[in-house]
């Protein structure tokens, strides 16, 4: 294995990885983890991150931020992560790092626990959007995953998480699940056809009509994060 990368600010280098060999790769939300025969590889991919395979001879790629060789049977291959944003990490380090040991369970790959989504909202004070984005209980639930599954739930992002009952909490998780699939959906077929059109039903419209009511969808922000949402449909307690 060879990691090439001049850039600073994404790579960052606790251990070595040079002649090591690639035993397992798995992933927890945006975090993906490289273990090695000997320390292990983080890779967060931020807002705009992504990872790609080339040849080992392909020039490099628009933003290119780090590479990875492995060679195997003969042949190199060369997996190039790029990121327009910078917003992402690379990190190579002897032993497991405290924000994968403070992730939750994968929404996608291990499900929504919904008892425990129902026991952290009965206990916190702040509103039902900053809680699905808390990392150590959903990885991966960011800003725009949240604002679309609580319109397709019908549920205010501004409502106490407290005031969630069992239907709402069952409603969320049905919801953040269906957007989830929604968005690999489209993330597969951006590959094909650059020009499809993004499935945000509210996120990006502030001011435009409701796709589902009609009113006019308003902006607020929760949890520092800029929200898109329906006044009109999306109701701020349980009923």
């Amino acid at each position: 294995m060879r990691i090439v990368s001049s850039d600073r600010r994404v790579y960052r280098k606790r251990a070595s990885a040079a002649g090591r060999t690639i035993r397992a790769v798995t992933r927890r939300g945006k975090w993906i983890r490289i273990e090695l025969d000997q320390g292990v590889i983080f890779s967060h991919l931020g807002m705009t991150g992504d990872w790609t395979v080339r040849s080992g001879d392909e020039a490099e790629l628009p933003f290119e931020r780090v590479r990875i060789d492995v060679e195997r049977r003969g042949r190199i291959a060369s997996a190039r992560y790029t990121d327009p944003r910078r917003f992402g990490r690379f990190l190579v380090a002897p032993r497991d790092i405290p924000e994968w040991q403070a992730l939750g369970r994968d929404p996608l790959s291990e499900g929504i626990d919904e008892e425990l989504l129902a026991r952290v909202m009965k206990k916190r004070r702040s509103a039902v959007k900053a809680v699905l984005m808390d990392q150590s209980l959903l990885p991966g639930v960011g800003n725009i995953l949240a604002t679309e599954a609580l319109f397709r739930a019908r549920i205010d992002p501004r409502a106490p998480s407290r005031g969630m009952n069992e239907r709402d909490v069952r409603a969320i998780a049905k919801a953040l699940d269906a957007t989830i699939r929604r968005m690999l959906a489209y993330d597969e077929a951006i590959l094909e056809d650059p020009e499809v059109e993004a499935p945000f039903r509210v996120y990006g419209h502030a001011g435009e009509p409701c796709p589902r009511c009609g009113k006019k969808l308003r902006r607020t922000v929760v949890g520092g994060r800029g929200t898109t949402f329906c006044a009109g449909c999306q109701r701020t307690a349980p009923g």
